[in-house]
């Protein structure tokens, strides 16, 4: 046999070995697979042939398939079903179809906040602060404002009729013909004649931009504001905002830091699992597209999650922006999205963790308390937020950001007292009196170290906590004075004792009489438990000789 023979022969029989040995290990693995479903299968088969009443299938596949996440112990992983990837894509995208137009969510009637730019409502005459009565004739009272709005969607060019009652309590038919709606993600502060004006000190040449979101055009966005400021001269520094701002999409997020970091890392992504933290990424600044060296500041609070942490960390850690605020909320995991076999829907889980340039991951565990995690305002930065500052802030702004004919007048937005006063924004004051600092001085304020950051988010913890408690406390104790009335009822039902439906027990007078209409006792009572207990207080004479009760 030649040399070139045996070879081949060797090497044939080297595969066949390897494939010997590879085949009944992945089977193993598959096996395995399959055996954690014995129980789960066996289980189901039983329910479904020998169950005493005919078993919802689906809604137990449902059970099964959120036992399997809520194990996990991640809010941030979910099932998306088939019928709700419509609205799940939507959200990613910013993208629908319908009349364009933000509206309250806790009124009692649909209440317009303001129609959107160029938007169908506001070309049909919908205003800010409209009440919308019904829909295609259908009330808006007390119906679920998911309801309204799914009534306003639908197919493009197809129409919607709205009654309004307008704010001079005069009553209009609209005709609305629905359009695909891109919604914007980048606000000024104000409005000046229907248009965002993003210069908050034309003196200086500060602008503020505020981001709601992180979507596929929000850098884009972004940047052509600021480049159209750059362009006429006007552009020295700028604040951006991420309050409240849940997140996004990642690469938006990157897109946005980039734009003000030319060189550098931005982010790296790693798994907690060992066996996979070599195989992480990291994400690098571009120097093409670097807009100038100008100074920035990004606002956070404790609602500034993922994408908003992402932006405000990495500048931060590369030293292109000072963050004022307080800590953030700590939402730094990597969620992917796959869709299944057969059309069966999405999931959508975490896969890796968040870590900034210094190393510090931005995720908050459950149960962390002294670990670092988020992104902390920059030294002597920190403004803390209450939730009534920031309902407050919310409600001072309205009037200055819809679409009206009937603006504020006289803004001072380069003032900061005016911004704490006005606006009630203490966040955005301070931030605006650091920035005219740097561009007047050169150079930053001097700032003390503090960790005021660190110790506010620790009680703002305690303080959600705390809340939770209390609710789940007020929940309990209404559930067992429901209990208490009902075992009430059901004690004076054994006595031979029965209430009318309409019994209002609130201060009710329970008066005892013998037969002869003697008044016996009267007692004041509040419910059915308090009754009970008078009742069975009352002391009767014993049994008299002739054998009659008293």
């Amino acid at each position: 046999m030649k040399i070139r023979q045996i070879i081949a022969l060797a090497l044939l029989v080297f595969t066949v070995a390897i494939l010997l040995t590879v085949v009944p290990r992945a089977t193993a693995v598959r096996d395995n697979d399959y055996r954690w479903f014995d129980p789960i299968v066996d289980i189901r088969s039983h329910i479904i042939n020998d169950y005493v009443e005919a078993p919802d299938d689906a809604a137990m596949q449902r059970a099964v398939i959120d036992a399997m996440i809520e194990a996990l112990d991640d809010p941030f992983t979910s099932w998306v079903s088939p019928e709700d990837q419509a609205d799940f894509s939507k959200e990613l995208s910013g993208n629908y179809v319908g009349i364009g137009a933000r509206i309250h969510a806790n009124r009692e009637w649909l209440t317009i906040i303001t129609p959107m730019e160029d938007s169908p409502a506001l070309a049909a005459g919908l205003r800010a602060g409209d009440v919308v009565l019904t829909i295609d004739g259908e009330s808006t009272q007390n119906r679920p404002v998911n309801e309204c709005i799914d009534a306003l969607l639908g197919v493009p060019g197809t129409t919607v009729d709205v009654r309004v009652r307008h704010t001079d309590d005069q009553e209009e038919d609209l005709v609305i013909t629905r359009a695909p709606i891109r919604t914007r993600t980048t606000f000024g502060l104000i409005r000046r004649d229907r248009d965002w004006q993003y210069l908050i000190d034309e003196t200086r040449g500060v602008a503020y931009v505020r981001l709601e979101s992180f979507t596929e055009r929000t850098d884009d966005e972004l940047q052509a504001v600021l480049e159209e400021l750059a362009e006429v001269g006007t552009l020295n520094g700028v604040i951006i905002d991420v309050r409240d701002n849940p997140g996004g999409a990642l690469s938006s997020a990157l897109e946005t830091a980039d734009l003000f970091v030319d060189e550098g890392t931005l982010l790296s992504i790693r798994s907690a699992r060992p066996e996979r933290r070599t195989g992480g990424r990291e994400f690098t600044a571009k120097d093409a597209g670097t807009l100038p060296d100008i100074p920035v500041i990004v606002l956070i609070n404790d609602s500034s999650a993922s994408a908003s942490e992402i932006v405000a960390g990495s500048l931060k850690d590369n030293e292109r922006a000072l963050v004022v605020g307080e800590r953030s909320f700590g939402k730094g995991s990597v969620q992917e999205v796959r869709e299944l076999d057969d059309e069966n829907g999405l999931l959508k889980f975490t896969t890796a963790y968040y870590y900034l340039p210094s190393g510090r991951s931005l995720h908050k565990k459950p149960g962390d308390v002294e670990e670092d995690w988020g992104v902390d305002p920059s030294d002597g930065c920190f403004v803390q937020e209450q939730v009534s500052d920031v309902v407050a802030r919310i409600q001072a702004r309205e009037p200055w950001t819809i679409i009206t004919d009937d603006e504020p007048a006289d803004p001072a937005t380069a003032d900061p007292e005016w911004v704490r006063e006005t606006m009630a924004d203490a966040i955005l004051a301070r931030a605006i009196e650091l920035m005219a600092h740097r561009i007047d001085e050169g150079d930053w304020p001097d700032m003390a170290d503090s960790d005021a950051a660190g110790d506010a988010a620790l009680r703002n913890d305690l303080q959600r906590a705390m809340k939770e408690r209390d609710a789940i406390e007020g929940a309990l104790t209404k559930v067992q004075t429901r209990i208490n009335e009902l075992n009430g009822i059901a004690e004076l039902q054994q006595h031979g004792i029965e209430l009318p439906e309409d019994a209002d027990l609130e201060e009710a007078t329970l008066v005892i009489r013998d037969r002869d209409g003697n008044v016996m006792g009267e007692w004041t009572i509040t419910s059915p438990v308090d009754l009970e207990r008078s009742l069975l207080s009352v002391e009767l004479d014993p049994v008299d000789s002739s054998g009659e009760e008293d």
